[in-house]
């Protein structure tokens, strides 16, 4: 359910927005998750650490946290500012929850999400910044009547920036230590234990850990988070959000319980706290007319699944809802979905361990393109400091609580099947790879590419089908079946990377389509504009049955007349391919069509 602005003006979509306060304040929508705050403050006596993978709406739960239970210091018990940011939302039905706990404790929140550097020189200024502009917040704590000197004294020392941030020992010292000096303070001073809000805790590490100085950083992130975890004297609740649940790094040492919501949890408390639900993304659409786009979006953007709960990625739903707003010829019909999450997160994850894949282990990798699944032991403790590229376990644990891979079935032993959430990633999952081997293929590559492009120039069917043969053999592991159109986008990702790679003779060319129209899978021009190819890609289910499917590919552009959406480029000739792969084999029938 969202949100009505007070003012009943039409809520605006917000893709990246991550403050509550500003959701409300500036009439934009909001999917209401308040009804889990209860359920997450009464969790547990202890921490609770909550589990997602990046892009599925941590931060903003947390600033709903804080925003909920945050007193107001001038005017403590005055909690009109909750009244005004939740009215209308799920957690005010539960009214004796909202009397005993809205609005009554100090907050301290923390994220650590754009904490790092490239040494850690760096990363320990950063830090300091960070704990800087939090100790800000609280300034006023210097003039307090309660605290004495010696803790006015220990607080101010969190906002002596210079020292903070210059990285020796005594400002490690004191980020040790930040933050239960902060929750100390707050709670001399207000009476009341504080709650303590870290977000993305173990991206410092990670961080750390791809860059080469993990070691010392763990010296000052353990102790920090470990010590603020263990001090129930001064703290009443701590809660974390991250990716990986962190072990040897000391943070939850001596602690003799802590809840865990996770990616693989199997009760439902907390599973739809982050992400939207099917009926919430319909809710959704429905609010801006788009109903009917529904299937579409699900298509392309759902397949996760956390407990028993079917999720979606709110940051992909917010961006398409965004985009489908846009002004179009088309309408919004018109707009095909596009691949959000890849602009958020990096590859590296993919293409430092794909050398080290056994081929087993690549045959896995297979099967999850294909669209279907593969048995994983993940480990629900890691560490970044053990990360080994020859471990393989890692890398499969990795790609689950980083969201490339979400839970099908539960298994025995530890050994669950996962599967890609959704066409979005595994495009991703396709391009990354193919991009890895043209990496790694150099000027092999682009001499594969070339010979490609010309057999296609000379309309020489023979001599494309062995450059094809040549590049499947030396790149690339896709393997298609019959039938699958997840097979045929692999082969579409492939062909795609070579007409990239040669483009200095030939380009890929998006035609503009009359409702109607039918297109091939590629269409390419010349660099001289001069000749069109149309190329229709097939799977076929056996090496026996390539020549067939590469008939029947080249029939298809013959009999839904495909070459229409080329003639008014004015090309002087315009050629169909017919293109049929099967593993690493493929075969190809070519043709001239009229003008």
């Amino acid at each position: 359910m969202a949100a009505v602005s007070a003012a009943g003006k039409r809520l605006r979509p917000a893709p990246g927005e991550e403050n509550f306060s500003d959701f409300i304040r500036e009439s934009r929508y909001y999917v209401d998750k308040t009804r889990y705050l209860k359920t997450i403050f009464e969790s547990s006596a202890g921490p609770l650490l909550m589990l997602r993978p990046r892009r599925f709406g941590k931060t903003l739960m947390m600033s709903t946290i804080r925003y909920f239970f945050e007193m107001n210091y001038k005017t403590p018990g005055d909690t009109s500012v909750q009244q005004e940011l939740f009215k209308g939302l799920a957690v005010m039905h539960d009214t004796r929850f909202c009397r005993e706990h809205m609005g009554q404790y100090p907050v301290v929140s923390l994220s650590l999400k754009d904490t790092g550097g490239l040494n850690f020189r760096n990363a320990c200024a950063m830090l300091g910044e960070t704990i800087f502009d939090l100790a800000l917040r609280f300034d006023w704590l210097r003039d307090s009547r309660i605290l004495t000197a010696e803790e006015k004294e220990a607080f101010s020392l969190l906002l002596d920036r210079d020292q903070l941030c210059s990285g020796n020992a005594d400002s490690i010292n004191i980020l040790q230590s930040s933050l239960v000096t902060l929750c100390r303070t707050l709670f001399r001073h207000c009476g009341r234990k504080p709650l303590l809000l870290i977000d993305e805790y173990d991206v410092p590490l990670q961080k750390a850990a791809m860059d080469g100085y993990y070691g010392p950083m763990s010296k000052v992130i353990g102790p920090m988070l470990n010590m603020a975890l263990k001090s129930h004297e001064c703290i009443s609740k701590v809660i974390l959000t991250g990716c990986l649940r962190m072990t040897k790094e000391g943070i939850f040492t001596g602690l003799s319980s802590c809840p865990v919501s996770s990616v693989l949890s199997d009760d439902d408390s907390l599973s739809a706290a982050f992400g939207f639900t099917p009926d919430e993304v319909k809710t959704m659409l429905s609010y801006y007319g788009f109903g009917n786009l529904y299937d579409r979006a699900r298509d392309f953007y759902c397949g996760y699944r956390i407990g028993s709960e079917e999720i979606f990625c709110p940051w992909d739903v917010t961006c398409y809802v965004s985009d489908l707003l846009l002004p179009r010829a088309g309408g919004p019909e018109s707009f095909n979905p596009p691949a959000y999450w890849n602009r958020t997160t990096g590859s590296r994850i993919i293409t430092e361990y794909m050398p080290h894949l056994s081929e087993e282990e690549a045959a896995m990798l297979q099967d999850l393109l294909d669209g279907g699944s593969a048995g994983i032991k993940v480990s629900e403790e890691m560490d970044y400091g053990d990360f080994s590229l020859d471990d393989a376990a890692q890398f499969w644990s990795l790609l689950v609580y980083t969201g490339y891979l979400t839970l099908e079935e539960r298994g025995t032993d530890g050994v669950c099947r996962f599967r890609i959430p959704s066409a979005e990633i595994r495009k991703y999952f396709s391009s990354n790879i193919e991009a890895y081997y043209q990496r790694r293929g150099g000027a092999y590559f682009e001499s594969c590419s070339r010979a490609v492009a010309e057999a296609l120039l000379d309309v020489n069917a023979e001599r494309l089908a062995a450059a094809l043969n040549r590049a499947l053999s030396t790149f690339v592991s896709i393997r298609g079946t019959s039938g699958m159109a997840r097979g045929e986008s692999c082969y579409h990702d492939m062909l795609d990377g070579i007409v990239e790679s040669a483009s200095s003779l030939i380009t890929k060319h998006c035609p503009d389509t009359d409702e109607g129209e039918e297109c091939a899978d590629i269409t390419i021009l010349s660099d001289d504009f001069t000749a069109a190819m149309l190329l229709e890609i097939k799977c076929a289910s056996s090496g026996s049955d390539l020549r067939c499917k590469a008939q029947e590919a080249l029939r298809q552009i013959i009999d839904k007349d495909c070459a229409e959406t080329m003639r008014y480029c004015g090309p002087s000739k315009i050629f169909g391919f017919g293109i049929a792969f099967f593993g690493r084999q493929c075969a190809v029938e070519a043709q001239e069509l009229p003008l």
